[in-house]
């Protein structure tokens, strides 16, 4: 998608929505300038998010005003498990993202953590929580914490799908123990984002913008679709 399609987007959901998550892939590697469009969008009222992985956030991210929210990955407590579970990020990514929370936090900004459930780190959550409590105490602002149930679909669930499927009680079960902790910020779940109701997925294609539901096809103007 070039910065001029992006834009048109962007000002297609104007007085739409409130709000919108620029993600990817990896948002960072969009050559045409994310801050650039970020920018864009704050300008036009809407609150701004992006979903990264934290391997490619430039210098000085954590004071990008135009960004108001960073969505992060968490899968575990455990460094070695969890960067089991982000191979293609390489080593190390459970210190760098834990290197990003820091600085996030000593700049008084507010974050979204997101943690992709299987059936290797179901058993991490409770840690999960309990330290995200402490650092609530401790000055962090979380705004969310989304709990994904895996889905062996795509070209990244289908070939792991026995290995790391969960079954949907077992989910549940996990994500109301998390719920029922009291934390004090929202406990999202996410059994099925294909179903979401309340969140709508724009791509770009094989040079068409694509939407997830045909109710918001209206949003494309003649020179976008």
């Amino acid at each position: 998608m070039s910065f001029d399609e992006a834009a048109s987007l962007i000002c297609a959901l104007r007085g739409r929505i409130d709000g919108v998550v620029l993600g990817g892939g990896e948002p960072f590697l969009w050559p045409h300038g994310l801050e650039k469009l970020a920018c864009l969008a704050c300008d036009m009222g809407f609150q701004v998010q992006v979903c990264t992985n934290g391997v490619n956030m430039p210098a000085g991210y954590e004071r990008i005003e135009a960004i108001h929210r960073y969505i992060l990955p968490l899968e575990a407590m455990d460094p070695q498990l969890h960067d089991s579970l982000r191979i293609r990020t390489g080593g190390g990514h459970h210190g760098i993202v834990m290197d990003r929370i820091q600085a996030l936090a000593n700049a008084g900004r507010e974050i979204t953590l997101s943690t992709v459930v299987t059936s290797k780190n179901i058993g991490e959550l409770q840690a999960i929580a309990e330290w995200l409590a402490w650092q609530s105490l401790v000055g962090l602002k979380v705004h969310a914490w989304h709990l994904y149930r895996f889905l062996p679909v795509g070209r990244g669930g289908v070939p792991h799908g026995q290995e790391l499927a969960v079954d949907r009680e077992g989910y549940l079960r996990a994500c109301g123990a998390v719920k029922s902790a009291g934390l004090p910020f929202q406990v999202l779940r996410r059994d099925d984002m294909t179903k979401a109701s309340t969140v709508e997925f724009c791509w770009f294609e094989k040079g068409r913008l694509r939407l997830g539901s045909e109710a918001s096809r209206d949003l494309v103007g003649p020179g976008m679709a």
